[in-house]
C-alpha cells in the first residue's frame, strides 16, 4: 500500500470529509478492516488564498511546494491537494516536487468524459471559475466549461467564503444556487455541474436535480487517490 501525502486544510471542513472518505472507500473496496495509511499536512487556509486572490503565483508555488516537500520528507509515496483553487498553479507546482501529484481537475474532467457529457456548468472559487485552469483540462477531452456571470460569480465566491467553508448550510444560499444551475441549463444547455469547492457537496447534491449530472470533485478526488493508493 502507498502512503499518501495531502495538503489539507484548505479549507478544514472538506479535508474532514477527505479522511472520512479515504477511509471509508478504503475499506469499501478492499473489503478490509484495515485502515490507509496518509500524513495530512493542514496548512494555512488565509496565507495560501491571499496568494491565490492577489495573483502572487510564484508566491502560491513557493508556498505549496515547501509544504509538500515536508511530506515527501516524511516518507509519502504520492500527494494530493484537499481543493480545487490551488490547482491553478498545479503543472508547474508538479514541476517542483519529485513525488506524483494527483490533480482533482484532470480526474474530474476524466470522469465527465466516461460519462459522455461535453458541455457542463462550474462553480467554485471566483479564481476557479475564471482563471481557465479547468477549461484547459476539459478542452482535451472535447468539454465546453461553462461558468456564471459575473453577478452570479461573485454569489458563488461571496457564500463559499462566508458560509460553507465554515460550514454553514443556509437554506436561502441553497435555494438560490440550485436556481442559478437551473438557470444556467436553460439558458446555456449545460448536462452537469461540477461542484468545484470541495466545500459546495456540503449544500448541494445530486438528489438536489433530476435532470442534470452532479460531479463531486471531492469523492472523484478520493476515488483517484484510492486506485493509487492500491496499485501495484
Amino acid at each position: 500500500m502507498k502512503k499518501l501525502g495531502l495538503i489539507g486544510g484548505v479549507g478544514p471542513e472538506s479535508s474532514v470529509e477527505y479522511y472520512r472518505l479515504l477511509i471509508k472507500r478504503f475499506q469499501e473496496r478492499l473489503d478490509t478492516k484495515d485502515y490507509p495509511e496518509m500524513i495530512i499536512n493542514s496548512i494555512n487556509m488565509t496565507e495560501m488564498l491571499s496568494y491565490v486572490f492577489n495573483n502572487q503565483l510564484d508566491k502560491l508555488i513557493d508556498f505549496l511546494s515547501d509544504r509538500i516537500e515536508s511530506l515527501e520528507l516524511s516518507g509519502v509515496d504520492f500527494a494530493a491537494i484537499a481543493s480545487n483553487t490551488p490547482h491553478i498553479v498545479f503543472e508547474k507546482l508538479s514541476e517542483r516536487i519529485s513525488i506524483p501529484l494527483i490533480s482533482i481537475v484532470e480526474e474530474t474532467s476524466k470522469e465527465i468524459n466516461n460519462k459522455k457529457l461535453h458541455r457542463v456548468g462550474l462553480f467554485g472559487t471566483k479564481s476557479t471559475m475564471t482563471n481557465g485552469f479547468y477549461n484547459k483540462v476539459a478542452e482535451g477531452y472535447g468539454i465546453d466549461i461553462i461558468i456564471p456571470d459575473s453577478d452570479g460569480q461573485d454569489f458563488i465566491h461571496d457564500k463559499y467564503m462566508s458560509e460553507l467553508v465554515f460550514n454553514k448550510i443556509i437554506p436561502d444560499t441553497k435555494k438560490h444556487l440550485i436556481q442559478m444551475v437551473k438557470e444556467l441549463k436553460d439558458k446555456k444547455s449545460i448536462q452537469g455541474l461540477i461542484l468545484g469547492g470541495t466545500e459546495l457537496p456540503l449544500i448541494l447534491k445530486q438528489s438536489d436535480f433530476d435532470d442534470i449530472e452532479i460531479f463531486d470533485t471531492t469523492k472523484i478526488h478520493v476515488e483517484s487517490i484510492i486506485t493509487e493508493m492500491i496499485k501495484d
